[in-house]
């Protein structure tokens, strides 16, 4: 992707800026366009990340990657909401939605992958309980890919 460092190391810097800003890092999103990049980044905080907030990550972000100079060419940023839709990767983010219905994309030991859907009646940093047509599942969080909200 014509860049100067890893993405894996981008992120970390990026996702470490919004931490030290005081907000929770989602995720980010790189896209290139001909010679321009995109980096989207995803934020939030315990009562729903604002506009405001946004710009302040925004202006925070952009200093880091000025500094960091990571594309040979221009990259446009654009920091927002993960919205209602969000992924749903930490114990966390599980907690949030707790007694909401959810699909749970997994994978087995041997990389089979699978879905559970059902009401999250549970979550620890081990696992988690949902209640499904077909009774209650406990999943591993180490089989645990990521979850959404199902609306």
């Amino acid at each position: 992707m014509d860049m100067d460092i890893s993405r894996e190391e981008l992120e970390k810097r990026v996702s470490d800026v919004v931490e030290r800003e005081g907000f929770e890092f989602v995720e980010m999103k790189l896209a290139r366009h001909g010679k321009h990049h995109t980096i989207r980044v995803f934020a939030d905080c315990e009562d729903g990340i604002t506009l405001d907030q946004c710009a302040v990550i925004s202006r925070a972000v952009s200093r880091e990657l000025d500094d960091l100079d990571p594309f040979e060419s221009s990259y446009r940023l654009e920091v927002s909401s993960p919205g209602l839709e969000r992924p749903l990767k930490k114990t966390t983010d599980f907690r949030r939605r707790m007694g909401a219905k959810i699909k749970v994309y997994c994978v087995d030991d041997d990389g089979k992958q699978y879905q559970v859907e059902g009401s999250l009646e549970y979550v620890d940093t081990n696992g988690l309980r949902l209640a499904t047509s077909k009774g209650s599942v406990e999943l591993q969080m180490i089989h645990v890919r990521y979850g959404k909200v199902v609306f």
